[in-house]
């Protein structure tokens, strides 16, 4: 130990001799490097999956990518293609709870929903928006129970949402509503009240500083799953929780070994919402908690935007429609209808506007519109477009038939034809004003007699009549002259 300590000392001596003596090399250094420093930001990631039941039965996987109904009901048909399950994932507009196009009073279904949020505690809100109540059509069996007809442009003239219930609960994973589970919709609500006016939306506190819905209070643990169900019926739900086996997901006691614990009874319904559809919008958001200990999900996130389809019609070549008769629609998924004039609300997303309803007339797009009619809408904006309808003209061209038998040797370019008593070139398109009659008349040749004119429907049967066109109609009459 103590020849450690001298060796020590003599270097040391040594080393300060050698500084002092002014050498230009270091011969004591010291080099520490430090690579590689970042940040990396922590994870909320929300991702959710879907497993669904229509009367009894449930949408499975039975291989890879391929989704069917299994179960004992009659429908929806076992073994037929499903929609409404889906693996955990990011939501997209692929992804739809309810997908039934096909619903008659009784129908009932129930699905629950699981919510993971990574690796980072996080609080958890529910944001849904109903944005229609859409009549659709009108069948006889609706007017026949008073119902009054589809208003085309109106997507809020149906009855279906006042007739299916709804019921959503904190669920531990079942599929089964059972004692203790919370309530998450104030009970059983129909989608119309549920969804009440002006904005048709709903919200709900799934995890905050101050609420849980699966409880403790507080956000959801990092890792975790969390389970959200709901159920429907066409007609009138009835809660009646059963008892809690604490089993939870995947322990096959689901809908279909203990029932759902609620009841559906359409024997009230009347025809009134037949053909009438309701579209939802569902949103879940997830929140990072560490550090935003005061968060409260309060009246929800709005995704709505607000959009103004305006239709403009031009009828300057004789058109005689207005504004009422094109049907404007705004398209995502499905076609949602609009009125000219009117803000509507719509989920933010990428939409086509577009119409039916008239045909021979040319439309062009304006305002916040691009040529082809489609527009963005993000979250709060407020947005407008327009639909320029200018009416075609109608056309006649008319055809000259010669036939000399007799010794004649005109030809067609020979005989002058008109129109409104203008003259028309032999097989020469003439643009006209729609809706209005236009006699088709020839001047007399010498040596030759009318025979016929034939052409379209709308073509007059002798010479001096008269031919009406609707908007952008094109009609052809060929005139007959034979030779004396």
């Amino acid at each position: 130990m103590n020849i450690s300590r001298i060796l020590l000392a003599l270097l040391l001596i040594v080393g300060a001799g050698g500084a002092l003596a002014g050498g230009t090399g270091a011969f004591f250094s010291d080099t520490e490097t430090s690579t590689g420093n970042q940040f990396t930001a922590g994870a909320i990631d929300l991702k959710v999956d879907n497993d669904s039941y229509y009367d009894g039965n449930r949408c499975v996987e039975i291989t890879p990518g391929i989704w069917q109904w299994q179960g004992n009901s009659l429908f929806p048909e076992p073994g037929t293609t499903c929609t409404t399950s889906w693996h955990l994932t990011d939501l997209d507009p692929s992804h739809l709870f309810f997908n039934f196009t096909d619903i008659k009073p009784s129908d009932n279904g129930e699905d629950t929903i699981s919510l993971h949020v990574d690796n980072n505690p996080a609080y958890a809100c529910l944001d849904m928006t109903l944005t229609a109540n859409d009549d659709v059509s009108s069948v006889d069996p609706e007017i026949g129970d008073g119902d009054t007809p589809e208003d085309p442009n109106n997507s809020w003239d149906g009855e279906l949402a006042q007739n299916v219930h709804m019921f959503w609960w904190a669920d531990d994973g079942d599929n089964v509503y059972e004692q203790g589970e919370q309530s998450i919709t104030n009970g059983v609500q129909t989608i119309f009240d549920m969804f009440p006016e002006p904005n048709h939306t709903f919200s709900a506190t799934l995890a905050d500083s101050l609420n849980n819905v699966w409880g403790p209070n507080g956000p959801i643990a990092a890792g975790e799953t969390k389970y959200i169900a709901k159920a429907w019926c066409f007609g009138n739900l009835t809660v009646s929780a059963i008892a809690q086996d604490g089993l939870g997901a995947g322990n096959n006691n689901g809908p279909q070994v203990r029932g759902g614990g609620y009841t559906c009874d359409g024997s009230t319904q009347t025809n009134n919402a037949q053909t009438d559809m309701v579209k939802l919008d569902i949103g879940f958001r997830a929140i990072q908690s560490r550090n935003n200990g005061q968060f409260l999900c309060g009246g929800g996130q709005d995704r709505t935007a607000k959009l103004t389809v305006t239709k403009i019609v031009h009828n300057n070549h004789g058109g005689n429609n207005v504004v009422p008769d094109f049907h404007l629609f705004v398209f995502d998924s499905i076609a949602t209808p609009v009125t000219s004039g009117v803000q509507t609300t719509l989920i933010a997303d990428t939409y086509h506007v577009t119409e039916s309803g008239v045909s021979g007339y040319q439309a062009s797009f304006g305002g916040d519109c691009d040529s082809s009619g489609q527009i963005t809408l993000n979250p709060g904006d407020v947005k407008s477009c327009t639909i320029t309808n200018d009416d075609i003209p109608a056309s006649i061209t008319l055809i000259k038939d010669v036939t000399n038998n007799g010794g004649g040797n005109k030809q067609p370019f020979q005989f002058t034809m008109r129109i409104d008593g203008g003259v028309v070139p032999q097989n020469t398109s003439v643009a006209v004003n729609s809706n209005t009659a236009h006699a088709i008349t020839e001047d007399a040749m010498a040596g030759y007699h009318f025979v016929s004119i034939t052409g379209g429907a709308k073509c007059p049967a002798v010479l001096g009549g008269t031919a009406t066109l609707d908007e952008g109609e094109s009609l052809t009459c060929t005139i007959h002259n034979d030779d004396n």
